[in-house]
């Protein structure tokens, strides 16, 4: 697992010239965990923070990287505007809430599913003082409302456990719902989906949301996950096509987006009204970052 992690690190863009630090960072905050068990705080973006703790993969990956999903996460701060709804599904402790809220100023409705982990996306909320703009739902989202077994012990990979896999871990059994219903009182700007493979089924109780014109960017987990469960990959890719989205990559240091014929290997942001999306972004103020405004 390190040497996976120390490969990550290394191949970020933003360490391609700061490979060095990048490691020293690693491994120093591997003694310090070793020897501090408590949570610590960690700068973020501009004046946001993170509070992590030993076994907060995602949140750790910020710390290596600056910032870990780049592309997104700039295209996130220039799009959103204070008043938007950002809607993370899986928003596991809260990384990208705490961008829409606490960068962008925006408004964010914040699902996840596991007890502990939505423990670890409240104190982020709270020590960021973003509780009047995010409203935390300990809730999975699905197609239906039910109860779904989850897999309990594997930090940002947990994930509904079908009838066909079998778990050798923890597991707890979560309420679940639509977001059609669990949105019901709002309408969503942006939609931020990473459900560890059930991301189908998050669309499919989606209906009213997806209709709604003024939802023009999804941004989704697309590494093949979804294969493992009902509707896989190309049946999510398919159905967002339909619904007048595209896939496109985003530079963020020129502003630009580029249509993509396929999916991204990891996440891709999905589009529609692209004329409304890039006016936005031109128009976005700069983002102090590394001592840079991008």
């Amino acid at each position: 697992m390190k040497l996976k992690t120390i490969k990550t690190i290394l191949s970020h863009p933003l360490n391609q010239n700061n490979k060095l630090p990048a490691l020293m960072t690693f491994f120093k905050r591997g003694v310090v965990i070793r020897l501090h068990h408590h949570p610590m705080v960690y700068p973020f973006l501009e004046n946001t923070s993170l509070v992590v703790e030993k076994g907060m993969s995602s949140a750790e990956l910020q710390i290596y990287t600056g910032l870990y999903d780049l592309y997104e996460m700039l295209f996130l701060t220039h799009y959103l505007r204070p008043g938007d709804t950002f809607v993370d599904v899986g928003a596991n402790v809260g990384v990208y809430t705490v961008l829409a809220a606490g960068v962008a100023g925006a408004n964010a409705v914040a699902f996840e599913p596991i007890p502990t982990t939505f423990s670890k996306l409240k104190r982020n909320v709270t020590y960021n003082q973003l509780e009047d703009r995010v409203d935390l739902r300990n809730l999975g989202v699905g197609d239906k409302a039910e109860k779904l077994v989850f897999t309990n012990n594997l930090d940002a990979t947990n994930h509904v456990i079908s009838n066909s896999q079998e778990s050798a871990g923890a597991t707890i059994q979560v309420p679940v719902d639509t977001l059609d219903r669990l949105l019901a009182d709002k309408t969503a700007n942006f939609l931020k989906i990473d459900v560890e493979g059930f991301e189908a089924n998050v669309i499919n109780g989606a209906p009213d949301t997806l209709a709604n014109p003024n939802l023009r960017v999804i941004i989704m987990e697309t590494n093949g996950l979804s294969d493992q469960y009902e509707f896989g990959q190309n049946y999510l890719h398919n159905k967002l096509l339909d619904l007048g989205f595209a896939p496109y990559s985003y530079d963020p240091f020129k502003r630009s987006l580029q249509k993509l014929e396929t999916t991204g290997p990891h996440d891709t942001i999905y589009l529609r009204d692209l004329e409304f999306v890039q006016e936005r972004i031109k128009s976005a103020r700069r983002i102090r970052f590394r001592k840079m405004d991008i």
